[in-house]
């Protein structure tokens, strides 16, 4: 299978992705008024393709693909892909530029900054899943708005009813980072455990724990996005100041992240594993009482 590269990483002998973006006049994303063609010219100036339409894939709204594949010994330097199309009757032409390199000394496509997917198993998911529930319902930050066209008219569907689509405050793949940071701070706060999301035990006596860490980071991070949005706006002399929301969330945060620290502490202490020396049954009815003590003294644990 040949490695799939980029504009911003084209490789000699490797298939080359090139895409191209429509706006409308409203600047959303919009569809071409027929499949646009390509051409693709080399750093000497010489056309290599096209104009063609062939192979060029539709992916969603005003977003096109083509795979050209670069080969073995292609020019090194700065090659041209030119689109052509119309939107809404109006001819546009867009050229892109991608920079070959060669091969030699490629370990692979991966970069700093590339979308990783978290992947869990089923029953970690299980887990993730009510815990995501049980945050949203913390947090309750899911809503909808109504949907407008591109004259800023709200859309009705066929029996009047105004159409909406969802506007939540966090996406879930947002709400699971969250989670995924409560989790390794109860982890890692002492003493040291190893809890997954599959474990039971997470999902319900130590919930509350995993879903207040996870609210505790959701309202921080939400507090920077406030900040920038504390300003007063004026229209013919008319002026509104937004409600000033990022003093709350701080003050919100400040309070539940010493609590929520001590009480994980006070939990984690309960868990904590005995000192190790004497077996479970000899500590409680055959050990001496003075070395049992002993025993816990040196581990700096009351008895």
């Amino acid at each position: 299978m040949s490695i799939v590269c980029t504009r911003h990483s084209a490789v000699q002998g490797h298939d080359l992705l090139l895409s191209v973006q429509y706006y409308g006049v409203d600047g959303e994303p919009e569809d071409a008024d027929a499949i646009p063609s390509i051409e693709i010219f080399t750093p000497s100036g010489i056309k290599v393709l096209g104009p063609t339409t062939d192979g060029i894939e539709h992916i969603s709204e005003g977003l096109y693909h083509y795979t050209y594949p670069l080969a073995e010994d292609a020019e090194i330097g700065l090659w041209t892909d030119r689109w052509t199309s119309t939107v809404d009757e109006i001819e546009l032409v867009d050229e892109f530029k991608f920079l070959v390199k060669t091969g030699e000394g490629t370990t692979g496509t991966v970069k700093l900054g590339d979308d990783v997917v978290f992947n869990f198993t089923d029953e970690e998911i299980n887990g993730i899943n009510i815990l995501l529930k049980l945050l949203k319902m913390r947090l309750r930050s899911n809503g909808t708005k109504p949907v407008r066209d591109r004259y800023g008219a709200f859309v009705y569907d066929e029996d009047g009813n105004l159409v909406t689509e969802e506007c939540n405050v966090f996406s879930d793949d947002i709400l699971v980072g969250f989670l995924m940071m409560a989790l390794s701070d109860f982890n890692a706060i002492p003493f040291f455990t190893t809890y997954q999301f599959s474990d039971e035990i997470i999902k319900t006596l130590f919930a509350s724990f995993i879903i207040e860490g996870a609210y505790i980071f959701a309202i921080a991070s939400q507090a920077l996005i406030e900040k920038g949005r504390e300003f007063t706006i004026s229209d013919g002399g008319v002026n509104y100041t937004p409600p000033q929301l990022e003093g709350v969330l701080t003050s919100q945060f400040s309070t539940w992240m010493t609590s929520y620290r001590e009480r994980v502490k006070f939990v984690k202490n309960s868990i904590r594993p005995g000192p190790s020396g004497f077996g479970t049954y000899s500590s409680l009815y055959s050990g001496s009482p003075s070395i049992n003590r002993l025993k816990h003294l040196r581990a700096r644990r009351i008895l």
